[in-house]
């Protein structure tokens, strides 16, 4: 089987809250990853919310997510996934085992080194970023200073920060290095960068940080706080994924047994599949061929429903998708905008909204 990746979510679900409250979809498809999209969207309103993910590893994460949320409190979830202190998170994993499908007990059998750390603390990436922060925190500026710009109570206090900070020689530097293609190859798969060129992350990230700064209140920014501290804002509004915030677990509770979980490719998915209402796509075009992005397309037109409404991010660059989908897709690009003023990631460039003529 591979390996868990992503244990959590690097893409903001305020997004996809913010597509669901104005088109109120009844069946959702949504990328797996590590499961924050999928649970924090939930609600009373939808009826099936369908996660498929290619990579089995991520799909057991999220079937044992799922388990722990019927089971457990939100204080005791967030115990048992490694936000909170635990002291036996093996022995919550065996009375939740029982419950899992075939494939996620077989996973899981191998891992209590990871059930043991806390499955939100578990995936490549996660290991990535503690690196990544803890190196910064060490070498660069410490959280001390990191605070002040978590405390800024103003977009001029937080130009102030940047130019104090951010715009050093060190700070570009370092932050380059960080993010180097040959950095991330410490830890991920060699196919992921295959078009990437040495500095091409690290750029993007420093335009990106850039923006965000100055642009956007960051008080909230978990995913800052995730990169630079390994955990959430707690405190702050937003400042966690919605499911895990009182009213969005119990919501999540409330609803769980509509999200069904789905190990296949994305293709094989929506060859299956009809009637959906909504495509909560992530960045999957990102990292398929041409191919592939065709037969997503395709798949996408052939499953729809008759309103249907497609969100995907992207990265780097921009997604250039058939002339035979784009003949017949109309992107909202007011709506597009609002997302990408949503989106507090800082992980990718476009967000793209729209439906079908």
């Amino acid at each position: 089987m591979s390996e868990i990746f992503f244990s959590q979510i690097r893409e903001d679900s305020l997004v996809e809250r913010e597509i669901s409250s104005l088109v109120i979809p009844k069946k959702v498809l949504v990328i797996g990853s590590g499961g924050c999209t999928a649970f924090s969207i939930l609600d009373d309103s939808v009826d099936q919310v369908i996660c498929v993910d290619v990579n089995l590893a991520q799909c057991a994460l999220i079937e044992l997510k799922k388990a722990a949320i019927k089971r457990l409190s939100l204080d005791e979830y967030l115990a048992f996934i490694g936000e909170t202190p635990c002291e036996n998170r093996l022995g919550i994993y065996q009375e939740l085992a029982n419950e899992l499908p075939g494939y996620v007990q077989e996973f899981w059998t191998t891992r209590n080194q990871d059930l043991d750390l806390g499955i939100n603390q578990c995936g490549v990436n996660e290991r990535f970023y503690r690196f990544i922060g803890e190196s910064i925190c060490r070498n660069i500026y410490d959280e001390t200073v990191w605070n002040e710009l978590f405390a800024a109570k103003s977009l001029e206090e937080q130009h102030a920060f940047y130019h104090q900070y951010l715009t050093t020689i060190e700070w570009r530097t370092v932050a380059q290095l960080l993010l180097s293609k040959t950095t991330h190859l410490q830890f991920f798969p060699a196919f992921m960068f295959a078009n990437a060129r040495e500095n091409d992350f690290g750029n993007f990230f420093l335009s990106q940080f850039e923006k965000e700064v100055k642009t956007k209140p960051i008080h909230s920014n978990y995913f800052l706080s995730q990169i630079l501290f390994s955990t959430y804002l707690y405190e702050q509004n937003e400042g966690v994924p919605f499911y895990l915030t009182e009213e969005g677990y119990v919501a999540a509770k409330r609803n769980i047994t509509k999200l069904v979980i789905h190990p296949l490719s994305i293709q094989e998915l929506l060859f299956k599949e009809g009637s959906i209402d909504a495509f909560y796509l992530s960045n999957v075009f990102d990292w398929a061929d041409e191919k592939g992005k065709e037969a997503i397309c395709n798949g996408i037109l052939r499953s729809k429903s008759e309103n249907a409404v497609v969100l995907f991010r992207n990265m780097l660059s921009t997604s250039q998708l058939p002339s035979s989908f784009m003949s017949k897709f109309s992107i909202n690009e007011e709506l597009s905008r609002r997302c990408e003023k949503l989106e507090r990631s800082m992980l990718y460039q476009k967000i793209t909204v729209g439906k079908f003529l």
